[in-house]
């Protein structure tokens, strides 16, 4: 099987996520030319009886493209072995 990734593995930290979803909108705009979380390649979920803590997942759409992490105004996502901006 071919790897597509496109990029360096990007690296989340759950305690940094707001839950905002902007990565999952800008995810989907590029894969779906749309916004909308449900079609993105991460997943952003709130922990179930917790008020802000998220859990962090990537389907397998995912290429690590980086776009997620470029976009995260919380810093909860890093592409590893991209300098931080």
């Amino acid at each position: 099987m071919e790897d597509k990734k496109k990029g360096p593995p990007i690296s989340a930290d759950a305690s940094k996520c707001a839950g905002c979803l902007v990565c999952a909108l800008r995810c989907s705009l590029r894969f779906e030319k749309e916004f909308n979380p449900a079609k993105a390649a991460i997943r952003i979920r709130r922990l179930v009886g917790a008020e802000n803590e998220y859990e962090i997942s990537f389907t397998e759409k995912c290429d690590n493209c980086g776009l997620c992490a470029r976009h995260c105004p919380y810093g909860a996502l890093i592409q590893l072995g991209k300098a931080a901006a």
